[in-house]
């Protein structure tokens, strides 16, 4: 049944569900809120430094050590420990001095910390720990399932880990079984169903049943795309998967970048070709490395540019530097000019500016001396720096600082005066007050909550004006997400007051309003099309979604470019998340 609402409209995401466009969080223990959007409980619990919540906890310090509490502000881990990790695949490192263990997302410890060091859990529910210089791993209960052996492990590919043993290789499985003996003298990660390794002198591929064929060359790769790099007298080439030489060797190195292109490398230079061995990019590169979204960085003479999927320069190496992609525009600088460019090589400097920092939620920080605000995609200024710090926008809220006394108060070094004036709050994405300035420190916004401080004491604020949607789980890794709505979407078209391009109002809304984030509330670069009138589709990753992994999507309604219908009805509520995940 579907239901309408006037001055609104609902969501409806592809074939599953149909929700309205009201939503209510009820609590028990409200403080007071001057909003209704929100609510303030006060927790008897003292801090000296707060954190956002992850996974349902957060992290709090109390003197010098560290605990855990959950988003009712019950403590899940007392303050016991040196050190908490962040989450990964649902578990967090923690210590007590040197020794390390693991706690879960209900703060239960299910490893005493007792190791000398360890890597976080793989989405296959395995972690290498190690004691005595050796590693082992432990399962999701803490138990053990490989005793401390190994000399070194290397991470999960394809269902399988590399481990080392006395100078020999050999690879386990995701339930923490020996698939294959430490009995190979060299061996490379699993890629395409097979792995590369030598044995008795002689390299071949090994598959996923442990069969073995040999390959009659002094040393081979694992294959990707079907093509097996192969060396032979000191230069390296390609064979197809039967060790037909499809691409004679005469590199130095080779390897692949991205699905269609491969590098490689010669008289300390890079270049590309394609899988055919075209030449796409002449060696001539100091360096050439992913940046997201299929584009790669390539360095010339000292100079930073970009290359498109494809190996087409969109970006000439003139730049001194450029960040990772996200949500589709990287930050640069040229010159001491800050700016950002987007995925088809366009750059917008912003040179008003000491700093910027990467895109959020279609906003990005910037600094001017020593106030901080937010710029749009466009490069307009939206949010003034008038703010003495500020977080990045979570959720469609930024933590900020500012000070509600005299101007005078900042360089004064009066410490009580700072303490008393220079407050925290939060704002929403059009710069309006969202939470008064009240609180010596504040966290961003996460699963609809965040943690705050005040005198030493924590306080819990939960946004009322979120819903959350049941769980979403598919195979494929490269998943299409289809988002519809109830009634047509608001897609007109503007130009730039700059230089008169026509700007699609539609393609930024949905950047700026629709983002996917793993589990470690890092951004997935997907991208987004309007496939009709009414529905968005939400295109995965370059590389696909890790399997074994959770993901959030977040649809969010407070900027200048909502998502919005024909007449101009906005979405309600603000924020609406929907989790999903990839199985194997």
């Amino acid at each position: 049944m579907q239901r309408n609402f006037k001055g609104c409209f609902g969501i409806i995401l592809a074939f599953l569900f149909i929700f309205s466009s009201t939503f209510t969080w009820n609590s028990s223990r409200v403080k007071a809120a001057d909003n209704k959007k929100y609510t303030i409980t006060d927790l008897d619990i003292s801090a000296d430094n707060i954190y956002s919540f992850q996974n349902g906890l957060a992290k709090f310090k109390d003197g010098n050590y560290y605990g855990l509490m959950d988003k009712e502000g019950t403590i899940k881990t007392k303050p016991e420990f040196t050190s908490i990790g962040s989450f990964k695949n649902g578990y967090a490192k923690v210590s007590k001095g040197t020794k390390f263990g693991f706690v879960d997302e209900n703060g239960t410890v299910i490893v005493q910390p007792q190791y000398e060091d360890e890597l976080d859990f793989s989405g296959e529910g395995l972690a290498a720990v190690s004691t005595n210089s050796k590693w082992g791993f432990v399962d999701t209960k803490g138990s053990v399932v490989i005793q401390p052996e190994f000399d070194a492990v290397y991470g999960f590919q394809q269902g399988f880990m590399r481990v080392r043993e006395g100078g020999k290789y050999g690879f386990i499985d995701t339930s923490g079984n020996i698939f294959l003996d430490c009995k190979y003298d060299n061996a490379y990660d699993f890629q395409d169903g097979y792995a590369a390794v030598k044995v008795n002198n002689y390299w071949g591929l090994v598959d996923t049943e442990g069969n073995f064929k040999a390959f009659n060359f002094d040393e081979i790769k694992s294959p990707v795309l079907g093509l097996v790099p192969v060396k032979a007298d000191g230069k390296w080439g390609l064979s197809d998967m039967d060790g037909k030489i499809v691409l004679e060797p005469k590199y130095k190195d080779i390897s692949y970048l991205g699905k269609n292109l491969i590098k490689v490398s010669s008289g300390g230079k890079y270049g590309i070709i394609d899988k055919n061995g075209r030449l796409i990019l002449d060696l001539s590169y100091d360096s050439i490395t992913p940046i997201g979204n299929g584009l790669s960085q390539i360095i010339k003479s000292g100079k930073c540019g970009i290359i498109d999927a494809s190996g087409k320069i969109i970006v000439q190496p003139e730049l001194d530097w450029i960040d990772s992609y996200q949500e589709g525009k990287a930050i640069v600088t040229s010159n001491g000019r800050y700016g950002f460019v987007n995925t088809s090589g366009e750059i917008k400097y912003k040179s008003e500016f000491d700093k910027i920092y990467a895109f959020s939620e279609g906003l990005a920080r910037v600094q001017k001396g020593k106030k901080w605000g937010f710029i749009d995609d466009k490069g307009d200024t939206v949010i003034e720096p008038v703010f003495d710090d500020a977080s990045d926008f979570n959720e469609g809220y930024a933590a900020v600082k500012k000070n509600t006394g005299s101007s005078s108060i900042e360089d004064s070094g009066d410490t009580a005066l700072i303490k008393k004036y220079i407050k925290w709050g939060y704002i929403d994405r059009l710069g309006s007050t969202f939470i008064s300035y009240d609180f010596d420190s504040a966290s961003s916004f996460n699963g609809g909550t965040a943690l705050v401080l005040k005198d030493n004491k924590c306080s819990i604020i939960k946004n009322s004006d979120i819903k959350f949607m049941p769980d979403l789980t598919a195979k494929d890794p490269f998943k299409i997400w289809k988002i519809k709505f109830s009634k047509s979407l608001d897609d007109k078209v503007t130009k730039d007051k700059n230089d008169d391009t026509v700007i699609n109002d539609m393609d930024m809304t949905m950047t700026d309003n629709i983002k996917v984030t793993d589990s470690d509330g890092k951004y997935v670069n997907v991208s987004f099309t309007l496939e009709n009138p009414n529905t968005i589709t939400i295109n995965p990753p370059y590389d696909g979604y890790e399997t074994s992994k959770d993901y959030t999507i977040t649809i969010l309604s407070n900027n200048k470019y909502n998502i919005k219908d024909k007449n101009g009805n906005t979405l309600k509520p603000s924020v609406i998340e929907i989790p999903f995940s990839i199985s194997n």
